[in-house]
């Protein structure tokens, strides 16, 4: 696989470029306050639960959010939003107020990817690697499904993918659909641009711009390390792209509040590294939890949390995880399985002898008990969670 490093220039330039196009385009730039620079509460991850909706554990009211999927406004509120996404999605949600009382007025989803299965390389019971145009998707027991099942999956099936790109550019997929998809699309990193063949690369696809509409890029010019949108149809392998232009995870340049979870994709100093696309910055005061400052490294996952300061996370907080492990939290719904054994909600978790607790004992662990599990899916067929941590919450 080509990997491609976003350059902390090319970021840089890349934030400057979208400030001066700032409102064009059909949806402008809805801030998490309403405008352009405004402050709120701005979440980007994977779905976890719909009711509200929750993402990074915090959830949103959306009866009165704004629901965009693949750029075009599907509706508001809780019924669109149910309609129209999934859980596994990652989303980026526009909103205010604390963890508490959190209102979306915004959320925006759009796949990594859409296209024909290449390939399957089946890793383990678990995990499987397909490539979908050129991209290297991780299908795991995190990822969600729609229209398929992990075992169903077969080569020539048009799938769309959502998930967190690590540091090599490979999708951890979070959900995948099978679709009926004729027209293709991509987002990635534009890397080996060659203007005179009118040629770049995303990954291992051939992107052909040369017939393709490029007045959503600044400028209406591509740039080595931008990171962009590609809709077309394939010819030999080659995308054929109809329309290229920009992909901006965030349209803000400012939040009170932010949390962003994916992969660490460069270091571009002592205390900045990026997550994704987007630049974080650590000091003396954050607080590292299941790990330390050292620890962070291309293709870590992290959690990261704190405020948004001209485009920059300022972290107050990062998370340590694991690429496969998952949160759940709940109820205690039984607590008599087996030995070490217990439900939330539908979800089975076990706990062993390497099994950290926070706030309790094992003991502690009773039918209607508040808890979060952190840990990893083991048995697909079953729903198995092998819980790393178990945090018990204040009632």
């Amino acid at each position: 696989m080509k990997a491609y490093h976003p350059k902390s220039i090319v970021l840089a330039l890349l934030f400057a470029l979208i400030l001066i196009s700032c409102g064009d385009g059909s949806h402008g730039t809805l801030t998490a306050g309403g405008g352009i620079g405004g402050t709120g509460n701005i979440s980007r991850g994977a779905i976890t639960a719909f009711g509200s909706i929750v993402v990074n554990g915090t959830a949103f009211d959306t009866s009165n959010a704004v629901i965009i999927v693949d750029g075009e406004e599907a509706g508001v509120g809780d019924e669109v939003a149910q309609d129209s996404l999934d859980v596994g999605m990652v989303v980026t949600v526009e909103g205010r107020g604390g963890e508490d009382a959190a209102v979306a007025d915004r959320v925006t989803y759009n796949d990594n990817v859409e296209g024909p299965v290449e390939s399957i390389t089946v890793i383990n019971a678990t995990r499987q690697d397909i490539v979908v145009l050129g991209q290297t998707v991780i299908v795991n027991a995190v990822t969600k499904f729609k229209g398929t099942a992990f075992d169903d999956i077969e080569v020539d099936d048009v799938v769309e993918v959502s998930g967190l790109s690590d540091d090599t550019g490979a999708i951890w997929a979070t959900f995948l659909e099978k679709t009926d998809g004729v027209v293709f699309e991509v987002i990635g990193f534009v890397a080996n641009l060659d203007t005179l063949g009118r040629t770049f690369e995303i990954n291992d696809l051939t992107v052909d711009y040369s017939g393709a509409d490029t007045s959503g890029l600044p400028g209406g010019m591509l740039l080595e390390g931008l990171f962009v949108e590609v809709e077309g149809m394939l010819d030999s392998g080659e995308m054929l792209a109809e329309v290229v232009e920009l992909e901006d995870e965030l349209d803000v340049e400012d939040a009170d509040e932010i949390e962003v979870t994916g992969f660490v994709t460069e270091i571009l100093s002592v205390s900045e590294f990026t997550i994704g696309n987007q630049v974080v910055q650590w000091d003396g005061e954050t607080e590292f939890v299941d790990g330390e400052a050292d620890d962070i490294a291309p293709g870590q996952k992290l959690e990261a949390e704190g405020s948004l300061e001209n485009g920059i996370l300022v972290a107050e907080e990062i998370e340590f995880w694991e690429p496969d492990q998952i949160e759940v939290e709940g109820l205690v719904t039984d607590d008599a399985l087996a030995p070490g054994e217990f439900t939330v909600g539908d979800q089975v978790v076990q706990t062993d002898a390497e099994t950290a607790y926070e706030d309790g004992t094992p003991d502690d662990i009773v039918l209607g008990v508040n808890i979060e599990i952190k840990g990893v899916p083991v048995d697909i067929i079953r729903s198995i969670l092998i819980a790393d941590k178990v945090s018990f919450e204040e009632e």
